[in-house]
């Protein structure tokens, strides 16, 4: 079974050779190669990434745009990365984070047994310490994640994905509905079609957190939003005064926080990770409040009406 590696990539110069030499560790039997997907840098990635033509087997890059049009989001560098690929399976990854030792190796001998597979992610190697949440928020650290409502679909992020062809000839490309949601979303078309994604804990994904408090609650707020309605697009009930509910959490949040970053501001010392597990909880309020006022798509990728 030949496996393709599918790397996005957009300015990531200044984290993409880490990615890079962890990949040259690799090993699979099978043969595999690696398609780089260039959506329209303009940093010094792909010089970077041509240094690595003789160090990683059957290296291609290929454009994810033109610049005559608007730049999409990751889903399209993805699914252009996989009209490229010529794998009989499919392993994801990004530019700003790191694959473990036996990644590879480990992401390949479970694609023989399933079609559908996540990696392990570690958050320790790339996040400082103070970054870190609790346990418990680090999704995909030690299983994989399930949705609390119905209908109680696993989920997992994109940079772990594994699949084998004939998934992704079964359920289609990426869906364009969702630019940081895109994956969850394919998360629940497997499981619709009644394939399960299978947590693969050895093979490990050294995950990138934001490092700054503005970056992280923009992701939050964002990946909330996408997340309401890929759950209301799956059958998940919308609930009773759903967004006054979110609006009494805001005020919450906002009682429970202010006085941590006004003493911030003021030069008082405060813990960063108490701050960044308020930002985390405020952006995905607010993100949630966000998606419960917009409609959910009545189509997706492929035509399929849900």
């Amino acid at each position: 079974m030949k496996i393709s590696v599918i790397l996005p990539c957009f300015n990531g110069a200044k984290t993409i050779a880490v990615q890079l030499e962890a990949l040259t560790r690799q090993q699979w039997d099978g043969g595999w190669e690696v398609i780089v997907s260039n959506n329209g840098s303009t940093d010094e990635s792909m010089q970077i990434v041509e240094q690595y033509r003789h160090r990683l087997p059957e290296l291609k890059i290929v454009d994810a745009h033109d610049f005559s049009s608007p730049r999409l989001g990751a889903w399209h560098s993805y699914n252009t990365g996989l009209r490229a690929a010529t794998g009989d399976a499919f392993v994801l990854c990004e530019a700003d984070d790191e694959v473990g030792d036996r990644w590879l190796m480990s992401m390949g001998r479970a694609l023989q047994e399933h079609e559908f597979v996540v990696a392990r992610l570690d958050y320790r190697r790339l996040n400082p310490a103070s970054m870190l949440g609790p346990v418990g928020a680090r999704l995909q650290e030690t299983t994989m994640p399930r949705q609390g409502c119905y209908p109680h679909y696993y989920f997992a992020w994109g940079c772990s994905f594994g699949f084998r062809r004939s998934l992704y000839e079964k359920l289609g490309e990426f869906s364009s509905h969702f630019n940081y949601g895109f994956d969850v979303e394919y998360c629940y078309r497997a499981q619709r079609a009644g394939i399960v994604p299978q947590f693969v804990p050895d093979a490990v994904m050294h995950y990138r957190l934001r490092h700054s408090l503005r970056d992280i609650f923009n992701q939050q707020q964002k990946w909330a939003e996408e997340s309401n309605i890929i759950r209301r697009c799956y059958g998940s009930p919308r609930g009773k005064l759903p967004i006054i509910r979110k609006q009494i959490e805001v005020a919450v949040l906002f009682v429970r926080g202010c006085p941590l970053w006004l003493l911030k501001q003021l030069g008082f010392p405060v813990r960063l990770n108490l701050l960044v597990d308020w930002v985390n909880d405020l952006g995905w309020a607010l993100g949630e409040i966000k998606g419960l006022r917009k409609p959910v798509p009545t189509l997706l990728e492929g035509g399929d009406r849900l």
